[in-house]
């Protein structure tokens, strides 16, 4: 059995972590300004401008927004603030974001628990139109990490196909900064009896081509990809939800960034992350780079 993915997609990266603008979008709440943080280092980084847009202002709270961000940019005065009337919110943040190219989103957002989760409607129906992409910043998110340089990236895998259309944007930003690379998957034992044939299953897509997760991975870092990377391997295993495991090592051993991809889903709103994906921004202390996936046959 060989892997459902081509390895020579990986070859060369679609995305250049190159941006001229980093965009937070803003609703007045305490909860999106969370994303200013890392937006802000970033920026520094790219020697991009620092951005924000709010939409769906209507005219009777022109006046509150107006005091709102212009005491925003009394305290950075780099800031430059966008305001739109347009009642679709999403479409507010595409049109900033577009007129503002090449622009990084960075926005905070809470993922769901449910079977099929989504990282906030907004977020997603973002992340789906742009099709490049975002840092989503979650609720867990350590503040004292906000500035940092990303020294240190980690891929989140589940073992599909799906997952590893996030490692050629991981493997640009890793470049991009001289950061250390991770790719990284959370395994449950007995699962993991099941794939590898010790169980019956009717699932043939995980961890392929042995079924084993270290191999998985040891295969994957060996893509000329990541030519030049240093790039660590690491399986935790664990009975818990994998969200909480891989929370877990975030906690004890924070990365700067860490990177998932969407599992791609019909309709313009569910760009769905998946339940661990989704579960593990919710959980994370660090933010994730959020990269819109296509269908893998």
């Amino acid at each position: 059995m060989t892997q459902t993915c081509d390895p020579e997609a990986f070859v060369r990266p679609a995305v250049a972590a190159d941006y001229a603008t980093v965009l937070v979008p803003l609703d007045g709440s305490e909860g999106a300004e969370t994303a200013l943080g890392p937006a802000r280092g970033l920026a520094a980084r790219f020697g991009a401008e620092l951005h924000t847009v709010t939409g769906a202002i209507r005219g009777g709270e022109r006046w509150w927004y107006d005091r709102y961000l212009d005491g925003l940019q009394a305290a950075d005065g780099g800031l430059v603030t966008h305001r739109s009337a347009d009642p679709r919110v999403p479409e507010s943040i595409v049109t900033a974001a577009r007129d503002l190219a090449p622009c990084l989103v960075c926005m905070a957002t809470h993922g769901r628990s449910r079977s099929a989760a989504v990282l906030g409607s907004t977020f997603s129906q973002v992340v789906t139109t742009i099709g490049e992409p975002m840092l989503a910043v979650g609720p867990g998110l350590a503040t004292r990490r906000h500035a940092s340089l990303p020294d240190r990236l980690v891929a989140c895998l589940d073992g599909a196909p799906e997952s590893e259309q996030a490692l050629p944007v991981a493997a640009t930003w890793a470049r991009r900064f001289g950061a250390r690379l991770t790719l990284l998957t959370a395994a449950d034992p007995l699962v993991v009896r099941r794939w590898t044939g010790h169980e019956p299953t009717k699932d043939v897509r995980s961890y392929l081509p042995s079924g084993d997760p270290y191999t998985y991975l040891a295969t994957l870092a060996g893509l000329p990809l990541f030519d030049g990377l240093v790039v660590d391997r690491a399986v935790l295993w664990g009975l818990a939800e994998p969200a909480v495991v891989v929370g877990e090592r975030f906690d004890l051993h924070p990365p700067t960034l860490a990177a998932a991809a969407t599992h791609a889903r019909t309709g313009l709103a569910r760009a769905a992350l998946g339940s661990t994906a989704a579960r593990i921004v919710h959980r994370s202390p660090v933010p994730i780079l959020v990269v819109p996936g296509s269908p893998v046959p």
